[in-house]
């Protein structure tokens, strides 16, 4: 969980697991080499378990109704719960251009801490490892490492990701730019440049 206190509210975010498959959960909480290496602020991991474990049978809405209450008995007060949402925002000075900002790849990823960033696939023509290193969301390095016969449009590809943006629909056109050089490996290309698209999404 998180929170932000500025001059006139709170903040604050946090997650609750109702009833969720923690053996999935837990590739997520313990990446493989594969996940990013961020070289901002770590994460504090703590032992999670599901409220249903620990109380057979609550639902969602026991759930929110709890906090909700909670929240009024802590501030003794009590007011209408107002729900916000892409489609309904509150009207309230500067709050569009707020969202509008903090929901924009320039916010999400452009201010983000400096991080590296490795993938790698096995293709039936060949394995590639792609190693990135990004800050303020461009690719300040890019490696290319493959068994593959052909590594020319790889050892090209490197070279083109220099500088270019960390967002998935650049990569995915610098990689078919390549087929324009490379045209008898479109196959091969198009594999990739897929394959790097939804990596890093």
């Amino acid at each position: 969980s998180a929170y932000r206190e500025t001059k006139d509210r709170g903040f604050h975010h946090g997650t609750l697991l109702l009833n969720a498959d923690l053996s999935r959960l837990a590739n997520y909480l313990n990446p493989d080499k594969k996940k990013l290496a961020a070289k901002g602020i770590t994460s504090v991991r703590s032992r999670v378990t599901n409220l249903t474990e620990l109380l057979p049978g609550i639902t969602h809405e026991q759930v929110c109704e709890a906090i909700t209450e909670a929240f009024f008995a802590h501030y003794g007060e009590r007011v209408e719960a107002e729900i916000i949402s892409p489609d309904k925002t509150p009207d309230l000075p500067n709050f569009a251009e707020t969202f509008a900002r903090q929901s924009s790849w320039e916010w999400n990823f452009g201010q983000a801490p400096a991080f590296s960033h490795l993938l790698d696939e096995r293709f039936t023509w060949g394995g590639v490892e792609l190693h990135f290193d990004v800050e303020k969301g461009h690719i300040t390095r890019a490696q290319v490492f493959t068994d593959s016969l052909n590594p020319a449009p790889l050892e090209a590809l490197a070279g083109r990701l220099q500088g270019c943006l960390y967002r998935a629909d650049m990569l995915q056109q610098e990689c078919e730019a390549l087929l324009v050089d490379f045209p008898e490996q479109e196959k091969e290309l198009r594999e990739l440049s897929t394959w790097i698209a939804g990596a890093v999404r």
